[in-house]
């Protein structure tokens, strides 16, 4: 409510500096994004490097204990939800990591 009481009572000038100041030139905002992207990226190669270990030990156990299973199902929703994979991308991957059979 405050916020849009000053917001009424500055003046339309001073209004559109001070967005000004708020705003990156361009070549800043390219590199924000790309810094995002780049962590995006590794936040999903950490994901897939924690599948791996985790796929590794359940060969040598000879197959995933529960909370081995529930991290690996997890990963695959943070992947669908946070990094743009789909169902079908995200089931193949945990098909390919060995968590259920292939249907024949």
């Amino acid at each position: 409510m405050l916020s849009w009481t000053r917001s009424c009572l500055t003046p339309p000038a001073l209004q559109q500096d001070q967005a000004n100041e708020l705003t990156l030139p361009p070549f800043q905002q390219d590199h924000a994004f790309a810094v995002f992207e780049q962590g995006d990226w590794l936040a999903e190669l950490d994901l897939l490097q924690l599948g791996s270990a985790l796929q590794r030990s359940a060969i040598a156990r000879g197959g995933y204990d529960g909370r081995s299973f529930d991290v690996m199902v997890a990963i695959a929703d943070v992947l669908e939800a946070d990094h743009g994979w789909s169902f079908e991308q995200s089931d193949s991957w945990l098909e390919r990591m060995g968590l259920w059979e292939e249907e024949v």
